[in-house]
């Protein structure tokens, strides 16, 4: 307020001020003072849009979503805690694209160090908490891994599933599409296991060997 002010008196000493070379100066300090005046708005605005982002940053970390993936040798573990659709579909149900593309890549990086690995289907563990369609879910995933074989031990992963208790006719179907499929990057015979949870969650799991990494194993 007291810089405006003084804008203020010098606008008045110029309508005062008969000499032009006296006008020119006071000119030029009244120039210098708005820059001086804007700068210091826009490095307010700037710490303004800084406090927002912190803010915003606060409430994700205070977040009750998760997403954890682990995996070794031992096994794979994964918890997804957050909205179970959203705009884009049934985003919960993506965390099993994220299981496949992580426990995959991770079998044929074992199976090219020598280290032949094969998911343990019989003690694998998954659970659903929340599924309606609505609201939050929790979505756990275990699987651990038995050593094998090289040509007993798999290089690939993928699932076919339903979140909202679909028909198994319809369910069935889609795994055989699946099976077609896996048909034209596999070798040998696949794997699979089938999972449920009381909450309508349905799912084949199928390991394969790719061809790219297994094609002697036929």
């Amino acid at each position: 307020m007291a810089d405006q002010n003084k804008v203020l008196s010098f606008v008045e000493t110029i309508k005062t001020t008969k000499s032009k070379k006296m006008k020119t100066i006071i000119i030029s300090t009244i120039t210098f003072i708005s820059i001086f005046l804007i700068s210091c708005n826009k490095k307010e605005s700037k710490k303004v849009r800084y406090e927002k982002i912190k803010k915003i940053e606060t409430v994700l970390k205070n977040s009750d979503d998760v997403e954890i993936v682990k995996i070794s040798k031992s096994g794979f573990y994964g918890k997804y805690v957050g909205p179970e659709f959203t705009r884009e579909g049934d985003v919960a149900h993506k965390f099993s694209n994220k299981t496949c593309k992580v426990v995959g890549r991770f079998m044929k990086k074992s199976f090219l160090s020598g280290n032949y690995l094969k998911v343990d289907f019989d003690n694998t563990k998954i659970t659903t908490n929340g599924l309606d369609k609505k609201g939050k879910v929790e979505f756990v995933i275990f699987m651990p891994f038995l050593k094998t074989t090289k040509c007993e031990s798999f290089t690939g992963l993928a699932h076919c599933g339903t979140w909202v208790n679909q028909n198994s006719f319809i369910l069935d179907s889609r795994d055989q599409s699946l099976l077609s499929n896996l048909d034209k990057i596999s070798v040998g015979p696949k794997e699979q296991g089938y999972f449920t949870t009381d909450g309508g969650y349905k799912e084949y799991w199928v390991q394969f060997k790719h061809k790219n990494y297994q094609s002697k194993c036929r």
